[in-house]
C-alpha cells in the first residue's frame, strides 16, 4: 500500500472480511445473518455469499432450523492444534536429545500443517556422518517413516489431498502403487510404527512413530533416521523399542500440560 492507508479493494478484501467474520462469531455465536452484515458494515447480500463459502469450507456451521451461524470444526482444528503444537514444542526437546544419543541418529518431529506436513523440530545426531535435513522442510508424505505415520493418522477424506497421483518415484524402493500404500497405511495403523529403507534417499533408513493427544489421536509424528552404512543407527527391533518409547514419553507429558497451553 504505497499511501499507507487501509486497503479497501482489491483481491484480498474477501480475505479480510473473512477473517472479520470469523473474529467476530469467536466473541459470540451463533449471531444470524443480519447481525452479522451490521456489525460489519456489510450489505445482507454480501454477508450470505460469504458465509455460504465458509461453511462449505467447514469455517462456519448453520443452524438449518434458527439459520443463525457459528465457527465451525475447521476453526476449532486449528485452535487445537495450534496449542497442541506448542505443547509439543515443550515438552519434547529433553527427550529428543536422549533419543538421539542412545540411537546415534537424527531425530525429528513432524506435524500436519494446513496442506503440507512439515518437520517442527529436530535434534542432530552425534554422529558425524548424518542426514540433511532442517526445520521447516516439507515431508513426502508417501516415501517417508513419518509421512506414512502422519497419513495413517488422518481419515480418508482428510488424507486424500496427499495422496494425488502420480505419486513420484525417487529410487526402485518408493512406493508408488496406491493400493499398496494403502495397505501400508493400514499396517503402520496396526503395529503403531512405520519403516523407511532407501525409499527416498538410497542407504538412508528411518523409523516413524506416532504422537498421541489426550484423545489418542495421532497428532504428530517422532522419527529415528540415518544413514544405515558407517553409523550405528539400524531398523532393528532395538532401535524400534527406544523410539516408541520416547514418543510415549513425549505423549505422556502432552497429556499433563494444562489444557490452555
Amino acid at each position: 500500500m504505497e499511501n499507507g492507508g487501509p486497503m479497501k479493494d482489491g483481491p484480498y478484501e474477501s480475505l479480510r472480511r473473512a477473517f472479520e467474520v470469523l473474529e467476530l462469531l469467536a466473541t459470540r455465536s451463533p449471531r444470524g445473518v443480519t447481525e452479522i452484515a451490521s456489525a460489519l458494515g456489510m450489505q445482507k447480500s454480501g454477508a450470505s455469499r460469504l458465509l455460504k463459502a465458509l461453511s462449505g469450507w467447514g469455517y462456519v456451521v448453520q443452524d438449518l432450523k434458527r439459520g443463525q451461524y457459528q465457527s465451525g470444526p475447521r476453526v476449532l482444528a486449528l485452535a487445537e492444534h495450534h496449542v497442541q503444537g506448542d505443547q509439543l514444542l515443550r515438552v519434547s526437546p529433553p527427550v529428543m536429545r536422549e533419543l538421539a544419543l542412545a540411537t546415534r541418529a537424527s531425530v525429528h518431529l513432524a506435524q500436519v500443517v494446513a496442506d503440507r506436513m512439515l518437520v517442527v523440530s529436530k535434534e542432530a545426531s552425534p554422529e558425524t556422518i548424518q542426514v540433511t535435513s532442517r526445520v521447516g522442510g516439507i515431508l513426502t508424505p508417501h516415501a517417508s517413516a513419518m509421512g506414512k505415520v502422519l497419513l495413517a493418522g488422518l481419515g480418508e477424506k482428510e488424507r486424500a489431498p496427499f495422496l494425488k497421483g502420480p505419486l513420484e518415484r525417487f529410487t526402485d524402493k518408493t512406493i508408488i502403487e496406491p493400493d499398496r500404500l494403502a495397505r501400508v497405511l493400514e499396517d503402520v495403523r496396526r503395529r503403531g510404527f512405520a519403516l523407511e529403507s532407501g525409499e527416498e534417499h538410497a542407504g538412508v533408513g528411518c523409523i516413524g512413530v506416532p504422537i498421541l493427544g489426550r484423545d489418542d489421536r495421532w497428532i504428530a509424528a517422532l522419527s529415528v533416521s540415518g544413514p544405515l552404512t558407517g553409523t550405528p543407527f539400524r531398523l532393528d527391533a532395538r532401535h524400534r523399542g527406544l523410539a516408541v518409547k520416547a514418543a510415549a514419553e513425549i505423549s505422556r507429558r502432552l497429556a499433563l500440560e494444562p489444557a490452555t497451553g
